[in-house]
């Protein structure tokens, strides 16, 4: 009997409280209930809407695309399926290989044709690859980020075109293990870089410029063998008083100094982001230090590869996610995940698919990790792994606001509607319009759950009888304006 009054009094203390702080309340009252209106200012349990969700579409040994040569048709063909098919997973964004080997899957006066596209470097392939998958992209509402290696020309092995910049100075060339660099400490060599990413971001409409893991090579930091990479005439000519692995380090900090400083020179609303290594002492080891680069706000976004399962004896998976949380340092951080190793046999951790929705949750519920950005795009055919992300990305997502911004946010729409069709008025500064769909959640009495169920440019959306719905308004740098009022069919 004592319990029982307990439970009476706590209920009344529950209920006082809930009725003094009604702003803290977490229920939605039904659209249905006519003696309490629908409160759109409210926070609805939004099912995860701003995250970045991509995968990385290598073109290096053609990997992912194209998988035939000299055949411009089949390549478009190839190229639309793989959109289709991130399309369909409700992915938001690719990050499209156009400069594997200091050559171009575009037109350039800088760099010659990739051999990827035809069988020999230099070969027009007919068709300006990046641009048709620019467009293929945009229509599918996928941003397209163009990756870039910086330094890496290619295995000796690789027959150069006549017109290569490494066959014109070979004076910037350092060969290390069989494969050919740039050097990274030579000034000539980084302002062509600069002007590979400029002629880019002046004359195609990407989203972002990427650059992948590879700096300096691996094992080129050595303190037995110095010059293994041999840098040491531009050392003694460049270095000044910095003992030599300082100035390597200074040398890929000002690569990427200038670097942002071209983008936002051409178009500040291109972003620029870097996927490092998924530990930093990993980045280090190749001269490479990403909180430089965060602390400096020189670049946008961090991607780093966190390739590893919970559990790993000295990369687990959320120990290194939670580490690049806790250093953001105000820069969005979206993380690599390991596609590829979904049934190898000699990652027995990624048998399960249950290892990728553990680290697709841990992101969405840590502040400072935007979203996903698979390797790669070819390992997202498998059947198992595309249907169980099917599910882990059931609704559509708005891209997370990365970057600099400088744009108003806009005014909630105006939503009428007519029959079975929402309409609404083009609003001032929108690119986009997110339509949600209210869902009784089926585990709390009188909520709902607000999905994302469109993302259109439109100004209509033919809806459902009998559902609940609002629109907000998405400015080109993903700004969300506030909720429209709710509306019943």
């Amino acid at each position: 009997m004592k319990q029982y009054f307990k439970q009476i009094i706590a209920c009344v203390i529950l209920v006082g409280a809930m009725a003094a702080c009604n702003e803290e309340e977490d229920d939605i009252i039904p659209v249905e209930d006519e003696d309490k209106p629908y409160d759109a200012s409210k926070d609805e349990i939004i099912k995860p809407k701003n995250e970045l969700r991509a995968a990385w579409i290598s073109t290096v040994y053609n990997l992912d695309w194209p998988t035939t040569k000299g055949n411009a048709e089949a390549q478009k063909s190839e190229l639309i399926s793989i959109l289709n098919r991130l399309q369909a997973l409700n992915f938001n964004a690719v990050v499209l290989q156009v400069r594997p080997m200091a050559d171009a899957f575009y037109p350039s006066q800088l760099e010659p044709w990739s051999s990827y596209l035809t069988g020999t470097q230099g070969v027009d392939p007919g068709y300006d690859p990046l641009a048709f998958a620019i467009e293929e992209a945009h229509k599918r509402g996928l941003e397209l980020h163009a990756w870039l290696n910086p330094y890496r020309i290619g295995p000796t092995s690789l027959q150069l075109a006549s017109s290569h910049v490494a066959v014109k100075h070979p004076d910037w060339v350092v060969t290390f293990k069989d494969v050919r660099y740039f050097n990274p400490g030579v000034p000539e060599a980084r302002q062509h870089l600069n002007a590979v990413v400029r002629d880019l971001v002046s004359r195609y409409t990407i989203d972002a410029i990427h650059f992948d893991d590879y700096f300096y090579p691996s094992g080129a930091k050595s303190t037995s063998n110095p010059f293994g990479f041999d840098d040491q005439q531009a050392f003694g000519q460049y270095g000044g008083s910095k003992d030599i692995h300082a100035w390597r380090a200074d040398n890929v900090n000002t690569m990427v100094r200038e670097v942002y400083g071209t983008i936002q020179s051409v178009n500040p609303k291109v972003m620029f982001g870097i996927s490092p290594s998924g530990r930093r002492e990993n980045s280090l080891e190749l001269y490479a230090d990403p909180f430089v680069w965060m602390e400096n706000k020189w670049i946008d976004y961090l991607a780093p590869q966190i390739y590893w399962e919970f559990g790993h004896a000295t990369a687990d998976f959320g120990k290194q996610a939670a580490f690049w949380n806790d250093n953001s340092k105000q820069i969005p951080i979206v993380v690599g995940i390991a596609a590829y190793k979904y049934n190898d046999p000699s990652m027995p951790a990624f048998a399960s698919l249950d290892e990728f929705g553990r680290q697709i949750s841990y992101i969405r519920q840590t502040a400072n990790l935007h979203g996903c950005l698979f390797f790669r795009a070819k390992n997202l055919e498998n059947t198992q792994l595309n249907s169980y992300l099917a599910g882990q990305f059931s609704s559509k997502s708005i891209l997370p606001v990365m970057g600099k911004t400088s744009l108003p946010i806009p005014a909630a729409p105006i939503v009428s509607v007519q029959g079975t069709t929402l309409k609404w008025s083009p609003v001032s500064g929108a690119d986009k319009y997110v339509v949600f769909v209210l869902e009784r959640n089926a585990t709390k009495k009188n909520s709902f759950n607000a999905r994302v169920l469109d993302i259109i440019s439109g100004t209509s959306f033919s809806a459902t009888a009998g559902k609940s719905y609002f629109v907000t308004a998405v400015n080109s740098e993903h700004a969300e304006s506030p909720k429209s009022a709710v509306v019943t069919l």
